[in-house]
C-alpha cells in the first residue's frame, strides 16, 4: 500500500467508521428505510419483524393436519399412544442485500473536521437509505427469482396465484393441501367483481378456530385498485362536516371487514393481498440488520476513496398459508 493510500485510511477511516456506527446504533437508518413503503412499515409495526442470531436457514414449524388421537373413553378404556403426525418444517433461505457508501479522497481532504465529515455522511446515508428501502420494498412483492434467485422471497411466492402447483419453503402444496393460500387468479372488472371476490377470499382466509388471529388484518393493493374500491364504497359512506369548513370528500382510512386497506407503490399491478399478521413475518439476522461490515471504512486497492457496506440479511416467512389470500387480474 502506498503512503498516500495509508494516510487516507489512517486519517479518515476511524472517524467515518465511528460516525456511521453511531448513526446505525441509533436505529435511524432502520426507521427511515421501513417508513419508505407502506408494507415495509407494516412489517416494522406490531412485532412482525423477528431477529435471529444464527442458523444455516430460517426454520418455521408448520401444522399440516389435525391430531387424530382424541377419543371419548370411560373408566379404564385404553387411550391412544399413537404418535401424532401432521407437522412439518418450512425452510427459508437467508437472502442478502448490501449498499455501499463511498467517499472519494478529494472530498475528504476538502472537508476536514468532525462536523464537516458528519455533514457528508448524512448526505451519503440518505442515499443509502433510499437504495436499501427500494431494494427491500421491491423484494417484498417479488417471487425470489430476481438477481439470480438472490432476491427476497416475497409475496408473489408466499401468496401464490396458483397455490397448488409450486413448492414453497420446501413444502409441496400438491401433496400438503393445507399449505395452500387462498386465491382468485382472474377477478376481472373491479366495478362488478372486486367486492364479491374480496368477500370470498377474506372469508376463506378466516376459516379456523384461532379467534381474532384467524382474520386478515392488512390488505394491500395498488393505487388504481384502491381508488376503484373506494369509488365502490364511497356511495355508502356518510360524510361528516369538516372542522375547517365544507365536506370531507375522501375516506381517511379504507377498511374491509375491519382490515385496513392500503395501496403500496411496490405492489404488483392488478393485484391485492390479504395478510394476517399472526401468520406472516420478516426474519432478519441480528448481525446484518442494516449493519455496517465489521471492517468499517476501507480503501479499495485501485481507488482514492474509502468505502463501507451496510448489510441486510433476512427473508419473509409464513407459518400458515391458509390464512393468506391474493386476488389477481383486477382491471
Amino acid at each position: 500500500m502506498a503512503t498516500g493510500e495509508s494516510t487516507l485510511s489512517r486519517t479518515y477511516g476511524p472517524l467515518l467508521t465511528m460516525t456511521l456506527d453511531e448513526i446505525l446504533s441509533s436505529g435511524a437508518i432502520q426507521d427511515n428505510v421501513y417508513e419508505m413503503a407502506k408494507t415495509l412499515s407494516w412489517f416494522k409495526s406490531g412485532n412482525r419483524i423477528k431477529v435471529l442470531q444464527g442458523g444455516e436457514r430460517i426454520r418455521i414449524p408448520v401444522m399440516t393436519g389435525k391430531n387424530n388421537t382424541f377419543k371419548w373413553y370411560y373408566g379404564l378404556d385404553p387411550l391412544s399412544i399413537t404418535p401424532s403426525i401432521g407437522q412439518t418444517t418450512a425452510w427459508y433461505t437467508w437472502k442478502q442485500g448490501a449498499v455501499g457508501i463511498a467517499i472519494d479522497g478529494l472530498t475528504l481532504r476538502q472537508n476536514q473536521g468532525p462536523a464537516q465529515i458528519n455533514d457528508i455522511m448524512q448526505e451519503k446515508i440518505r442515499q443509502a437509505e433510499l437504495s436499501l428501502g427500494d431494494g427491500v420494498a421491491t423484494g417484498i412483492f417479488s417471487d425470489g427469482t430476481g438477481s439470480g434467485s438472490k432476491q427476497l422471497t416475497g409475496l408473489t411466492a408466499a401468496v401464490d396465484q396458483t397455490p397448488a402447483t409450486t413448492t414453497y419453503a420446501s413444502i409441496d402444496p400438491a401433496t400438503n393441501t393445507s399449505w395452500r393460500n387462498r386465491s382468485v387468479a382472474s377477478v376481472g372488472a373491479a366495478a362488478s367483481n372486486l367486492v364479491s371476490n374480496m368477500r370470498t377470499v377474506y372469508n376463506s382466509c378466516s376459516k379456523g378456530s384461532e379467534g381474532v388471529s384467524s382474520t386478515p388484518d392488512y390488505i394491500v393493493t395498488t393505487q388504481t385498485v384502491h381508488e376503484a374500491l373506494e369509488a365502490l364504497i364511497s356511495p355508502r359512506v356518510r360524510y361528516e362536516q369538516n372542522p375547517s369548513g365544507g365536506a370531507d370528500a375522501g375516506i381517511d382510512t379504507l377498511k374491509f371487514k375491519g382490515a385496513e386497506v392500503v395501496f403500496d407503490d411496490y405492489c404488483t399491478s392488478g393485484t391485492m393481498y390479504m395478510l394476517n399478521s399472526a401468520h406472516i413475518m420478516m426474519f432478519i439476522h441480528g448481525k446484518a440488520n442494516f449493519a455496517m461490515t465489521d471492517e468499517g471504512f476501507q480503501k479499495p486497492i485501485d481507488q482514492d476513496a474509502l468505502v463501507a457496506q451496510i448489510l441486510f440479511q433476512g427473508n419473509l416467512a409464513v407459518n400458515n398459508r391458509r390464512k393468506l389470500g391474493v386476488l389477481a387480474g383486477i382491471s
